[in-house]
């Protein structure tokens, strides 16, 4: 990437800011106009014609003015754009989101989904964030009840805040002997352990103090293993769609419809975002740079957030490459720190 001297920077900048807002070309008059440049319309479509040449701009049909290339809005982002203050993007009644005091924050799903709601409000674009990796989570809780004769109820609670829970039938009602012979063998053989670590899990062993339980243990067990592959499953949180369908560049349908094709079906999406996360700094990929051919019409912001020293999943917005890269980048990084800490809180205060 050439650098480029003040002037041309200070122009660039303006293109930036103008297209963005109006989806529409800027011409030099508008430039010198808008921005009180004290040099003529002539000198600034010259400093133009040569960022053409050096790849900052484009040219969208004769006689139009210019737009940024990605690789201007590249240079644009590592060098010229300013910080938006997160005072500016969300109220205290949106920041209250991430107070341990919030219900929300207890359900990991709900927090998530919340999040990714105010991350599409704050930036008008569509949202996507990833549920914790099962890497990261192991199970905290492992509750059984006898709530009526002939059924259980287990409740397994991770260290990510996600619950599951399972009805078991019972034949009988059990003695509080045998409920706390069954819940002792659950604390030894679950509680604390990786969530990945439980997914293959071969049935236990029955000892000599089982038999009587065996049936109704064998089906406390089978309903662990689901509620396992259940915590497992990575999910996908997705807000804002109509965003997208607001943007001009999206009214043709050969660039819309590749999009959501791939949203209907996240997993290569997925991948992209786990990688960008692992470097643990809000990431920027516009345009052509994208490994998604289906996305190579857009741009998105994408940060890890942690439990913990460990990234756990991803949070990110994405639009078209004439994107607020400013306001994308704040947004993203203060919720992927927001969920960072409130969920680290939740996984040493639980």
């Amino acid at each position: 990437m050439r650098p480029l001297d003040s002037r041309k920077a200070f122009i660039l900048q303006a293109v930036v800011q103008d297209y963005v807002a109006t989806a529409e070309p800027v011409g030099s008059e508008a430039v010198v106009e808008r921005y009180g440049l004290r040099v003529s319309s002539a000198t600034v479509r010259n400093e133009m014609a040569e960022m053409a040449d050096m790849g900052y701009l484009r040219q969208p049909h004769v006689s139009a003015g210019r737009i940024p290339s990605d690789l201007g809005y590249r240079y644009y982002v590592e060098h010229l754009m300013k910080p938006v203050p997160v005072n500016r993007l969300l109220s205290p009644r949106q920041t209250s989101l991430f107070s341990p005091n919030n219900p929300e924050v207890g359900e990991i799903q709900r927090l998530l989904q919340a999040a990714c709601r105010l991350l599409a409000e704050s930036t008008r674009y569509a949202s996507m964030a990833t549920a914790p990796e099962t890497d990261v989570v192991s199970l905290r809780h492992i509750l059984l009840s006898q709530p009526a004769p002939g059924k259980l109820l287990l409740v397994l609670v991770a260290s990510s805040g996600q619950v599951e829970h399972r009805l078991v039938p019972a034949p009988d009602k059990l003695s509080d002997q045998q409920m706390a012979l069954i819940d002792r063998l659950l604390q030894e053989r679950y509680s604390g352990r990786a969530v990945r670590e439980l997914l293959n899990m071969k049935p236990s062993t029955v000892s000599s103090e089982m038999p009587v339980i065996e049936p109704v243990w064998r089906l406390v067990e089978q309903a662990v293993q689901d509620c396992v592959e259940t915590l497992s499953q990575q999910a996908v949180f997705l807000e804002g769609l109509q965003h997208i369908l607001e943007q001009p560049e999206f009214r043709q349908i050969e660039r819309l419809y590749p999009l959501i094709s791939l949203l209907e079906h996240p997993q290569a999406l997925m991948r992209v975002l786990h990688r960008l996360g692992a470097s643990g700094r809000v990431q920027v990929v516009i345009g052509e740079e994208n490994p998604l051919p289906e996305m190579r019409c857009c741009s998105f912001v994408a940060s890890s957030y942690r439990i913990g020293d460990r990234v756990a999943g991803t949070v990110s917005v994405f639009g078209p490459t004439r994107m607020h890269y400013e306001v994308a980048t704040a947004a993203v990084e203060y919720i992927a720190n927001a969920l960072s800490r409130v969920l680290t809180y939740l996984s040493v205060s639980s």
